[in-house]
C-alpha cells in the first residue's frame, strides 16, 4: 500500500511541475490531454501569472468554444482573484507558492490583492469569450473591412433553424416544379442515392459544409465553378469526362449476354453443389428485368464476400470437364471488374454534384433571408472572420489594430472545433502573437 501511495505521490508531485511549466507565461505552449484532466485549470493558472507579471487585464484574451467554458473559465480566475483579497499574508504566500513554483516576492505579494479590483474596473479588462463571440466583436468593430451591415444582427439558433428550413423547402420546391432543370435533376439524383429515406439527413450535412460549398463554387481551371469541381472529382476517382453512370451500367450489363447465361447455369447445374449456386446465380442475371439489377447480379458472380476479385468460378470438376467456362468467365470479369469500379466512382461524382448543387440553392436563398434582416448566422460570423483575418486588403490594418490591444492569447480547445474556426485563431497566432 505503501508503494501505490509513494507511487502516486510521485505522480501528482510530476503533473504539478508540468503544469507549472506550462502555465509559465514566458513560454508558448500546446497542451494535449484528455477531459477533466486539467487543461482549463492550467489556461487558469497561465491568466493568474500573467496577471502577477504586471500584464494589464485588458490584454489578455482567452477564447473558448462554448458559454459554459467561457464562464467557467472567467469563474476560476475571478474565484483566485477574491480570495487573494482576504487571504492573511501567510496563506496568501502559500498560494502564490504553488502557483509560482517558488516564494512570491513583496511586489507580488501587493499586487495579488488589488488584481481583483483591476481586473474588474479597468475598461476592456481581461476577456473570456467564445470563438464566436469574439468574431462577432471584431466584425462590429470593422463591418466595412468585413463587408457586413454596420450594427449587423445574430441569428440565434432556433432563428437560424427555421430560415434555413424555409430556404430548403423553396428549393425543393422549385427542383419539383421544374424537373428537367438542373435544379430538379440535381434533386432526382440526390434521392436516388440516399438510403433509407435519409435524404433530409444527408442534405443538412451538405449545409453544415458550407466552407467546401463555397470554396468550390470559387474553383478556377480549364472551367469555374462546378463543372472545374466536377472535372477534379472525376480525375481523382478515374472517371472519363462527360460519362454518366447510366452508360457505364449499360455498358456492364452487355459483358454477360443472356444467351450465355443460360448456357453457362446448364453446365454449372450439372456441377457440385458450390456449381448449382453459380448456375442460379447466372439464371438470375439471365432474367434480370433492368440493366442496373443486372450488373448488381453480375457483381455477385464476379465479386467474393469481400469484395475481391473472385480467383475461380467453378470447382475443380466442372473446370476440368467444361475449361471453357472458366475461360469465358475469367474474360468476362476482366472487363467487368474496371468498369464495375469506373461506376462507383460516377455515381460518387454525380451524388457529390447533386448535393453541392442543392446545398448551393439553398445556401443561396438563406443568404438573401440574412441579407432581409441585415443577419448574420454563428457561421457567418467565424466564415467573415476567417476571410477578414485574410484579406490583402484590410488583414494588416485589422491585425496592427488587435496587437495594439492585445498581447497574450489564451485558446481552450474543442473536439468540435471547425477548421474555419482553427483557422481564425492560427492567423491570429501566426501574425501577432507569435514571439
Amino acid at each position: 500500500m505503501s508503494d501505490k501511495l509513494a507511487a502516486i505521490a510521485k505522480e501528482l508531485e510530476r503533473t504539478a511541475r508540468v503544469q507549472g511549466q506550462a502555465s509559465d507565461p514566458t513560454a508558448s505552449v500546446w497542451v494535449s490531454a484528455n477531459a477533466g484532466t486539467g487543461k482549463t485549470h492550467v489556461l487558469k493558472m497561465r491568466v493568474l501569472r500573467l496577471l502577477l507579471a504586471g500584464v494589464a487585464p485588458q490584454k489578455i484574451l482567452c477564447l473558448t468554444y462554448t458559454k459554459a467554458a467561457a464562464s467557467e473559465m472567467s469563474k476560476r480566475v475571478f474565484d483566485d482573484l477574491a480570495k487573494w483579497v482576504t487571504l492573511a499574508d501567510e496563506a496568501l504566500a502559500k498560494s502564490l507558492r504553488e502557483l509560482l513554483g517558488r516564494a512570491p516576492t513583496m511586489d507580488e505579494m501587493a499586487r495579488a490583492r488589488t488584481l481583483f479590483t483591476a481586473s474588474i474596473e479597468t475598461p476592456g479588462g481581461f476577456k473570456v469569450q467564445t470563438i464566436h463571440a469574439f468574431s462577432e466583436r471584431l466584425l462590429q468593430r470593422f463591418p466595412l473591412e468585413a463587408g457586413v451591415t454596420p450594427g449587423f444582427a445574430i441569428l440565434d439558433e432556433v432563428e437560424a433553424r427555421e430560415l434555413r428550413r424555409q430556404a430548403i423547402d423553396a428549393v425543393l420546391t422549385e427542383a419539383c416544379r421544374t424537373p428537367h432543370s438542373p435544379l430538379g435533376l440535381a434533386l432526382d439524383c440526390a434521392v436516388a442515392h440516399a438510403v433509407d429515406d435519409r435524404f433530409d439527413q444527408i442534405l443538412g450535412d451538405a449545409l453544415n459544409h458550407r466552407g467546401a460549398i463555397e470554396d468550390a463554387v470559387r474553383l478556377e481551371g480549364e472551367r469555374s465553378g462546378f463543372a472545374e469541381a466536377e472535372v477534379r472529382l472525376r480525375r481523382h476517382l478515374a472517371v472519363r469526362d462527360a460519362v454518366s453512370s447510366s452508360a457505364l451500367i449499360s455498358d456492364l450489363a452487355g459483358l454477360l449476354p443472356t444467351a450465355d447465361c443460360v448456357r453457362l447455369a446448364e453446365v454449372f447445374q450439372r456441377g457440385s453443389t458450390n456449381d448449382q449456386k453459380r448456375a442460379a446465380c447466372l439464371r438470375e442475371i439471365a432474367a434480370a428485368g433492368s440493366a442496373r439489377s443486372r450488373a448488381q447480379l453480375m457483381c455477385d458472380l464476379f465479386f467474393d464476400s469481400k469484395g475481391e476479385p473472385r480467383g475461380s468460378f467453378a470447382t475443380k470438376k466442372t473446370a476440368q470437364e467444361y475449361p471453357e467456362t472458366e475461360t469465358f468467365l475469367i474474360k468476362a470479369q476482366g472487363a467487368f471488374v474496371p468498369l464495375w469500379r469506373e461506376v462507383v466512382g460516377c455515381e460518387v461524382v454525380e451524388a457529390t454534384m447533386a448535393l453541392y448543387r442543392l446545398a448551393d440553392a439553398v445556401l443561396q436563398k438563406y443568404s438573401e433571408a440574412k441579407a432581409r434582416r441585415a443577419a448574420l448566422d454563428f457561421d457567418d460570423l467565424i466564415q467573415r472572420t476567417k476571410n477578414l483575418l485574410a484579406s490583402h486588403g484590410s488583414a494588416e490594418w485589422v491585425l496592427y489594430k488587435l496587437d495594439n490591444g492585445l498581447d497574450h492569447l489564451l485558446v481552450d480547445e474543442s473536439q468540435d472545433t471547425s477548421p474555419a474556426q482553427w483557422q481564425v485563431v492560427g492567423r491570429l497566432a501566426e501574425e501577432f502573437f507569435a514571439g
